[in-house]
């Protein structure tokens, strides 16, 4: 599994020109779910970034974690995170789970994430989205569980 966390100002998904979810200040969080990933890795990714000090606190930069931050999350599946990008022209992206069971373990990422921290949007499996965000420092976090 494999996740890019951008702390942000505001981010929104459109689908088809509307909005479909937004958030205000938090974590934008791009999920992407690898062909050998268990449910395990599930669960190892929402601990890593719920504790992950990520955010501004009273002890500096990254100082915070999410947990209990008042912060908002708004997760997004993007299974391009897998690309493959080293060799040739174009990216391969046989590493990333097959859509079916990809949409099944996203589903219980956005579960466990949401059953740690209480206020998290989310975009549609599968759909073609654009996301609007400003990114806050900039700071982006690439992870792998």
């Amino acid at each position: 599994m494999l996740a890019t966390v951008q702390r942000v100002s505001n981010a929104e998904v459109f689908i088809d020109g509307e909005i479909y979810s937004s958030i205000n200040d938090g974590c934008l969080i791009f999920v992407c779910v690898e062909e050998d990933d268990l449910t395990q890795n599930i669960k190892d990714m929402a601990n890593k970034l719920i504790n992950f000090r990520m955010l501004d606190g009273p002890n500096g930069i990254t100082s915070l974690p999410l947990n209990n931050s008042g912060k908002e999350v708004l997760i997004v599946s993007q299974f391009t995170l897998a690309a493959i990008t080293n060799k040739g022209n174009k990216p391969s992206f046989h590493k990333a789970a097959k859509p079916e069971n990809a949409k099944l373990m996203y589903d219980e990422f956005v579960s466990e994430f949401k059953q740690l921290f209480p206020d998290v949007k989310e975009g549609k499996f599968g759909a073609f989205m654009e996301i609007s965000l400003t990114n806050k420092g900039p700071v982006t976090f690439n992870f792998k569980a």
